[in-house]
């Protein structure tokens, strides 16, 4: 059986993405993602997955030009707008966000 090493896998994933539409930091952020979730053994949510997404994107149900941003905030709390875009960069940033709030 081939072993890739796991930083390779998440650039030829990331090259999916991008060559789907994803911006860099979309298709980064993705990758790592799903690389993770291979890396774990959750292989259905894995790599396997970048098919799926690269045809959300091609198809326009994903828009590969979004940026995640805070569209409502209060106290601790933020609202984050994936924008139309894959949910993956939304989430780090509102761990981001979770991480800095709880301080």
């Amino acid at each position: 059986m081939a072993h890739i090493y796991l930083d390779e896998l998440q650039l030829l994933a990331a090259a999916g993405l991008a060559a789907a539409g994803a911006n860099p930091a979309m298709a980064a952020s993705t990758a790592r993602a799903l690389v993770y979730a291979e890396s774990q053994g959750l292989g259905s949510h894995g790599v396997s997955r970048v098919p799926f997404y690269a045809g959300h994107l091609r198809a326009g149900r994903a828009i590969g030009s979004a940026v995640p941003s805070i569209v409502h905030e209060r106290g601790g709390a933020a609202l984050i707008d994936a924008g139309s875009g894959l949910a993956f960069p939304a989430c780090a940033l509102a761990a981001e966000q979770a991480t800095a709030r709880a301080r």
